[in-house]
């Protein structure tokens, strides 16, 4: 279910980079995990998005529906 995380370097280049398998360890997690974190808050918006386009929509379409149907 989960994908292997890769060590990423480090963002800043002028800071050499730390041999410690601990921190390599701890700066993927946490790349990965945000990256999940974006991953969901970026479908979670998405899905919004859809719900809202399609009520409104809906909201039309009976709007129109009720002008067609007056005397």
């Amino acid at each position: 279910m989960l994908s292997q995380c890769q060590p990423v370097p480090p963002t800043n280049p002028t800071i050499p980079h730390n041999t410690d398998p601990f921190i390599d360890y701890s700066r993927s997690l946490h790349n990965y995990t945000l990256r999940l974190w974006t991953e969901s808050r970026r479908l979670a918006e998405e899905k919004a998005r859809v719900k809202t386009d399609k009520k409104e929509a809906d909201e039309q379409r009976e709007h129109r529906a009720s002008h067609l149907h007056k005397p």
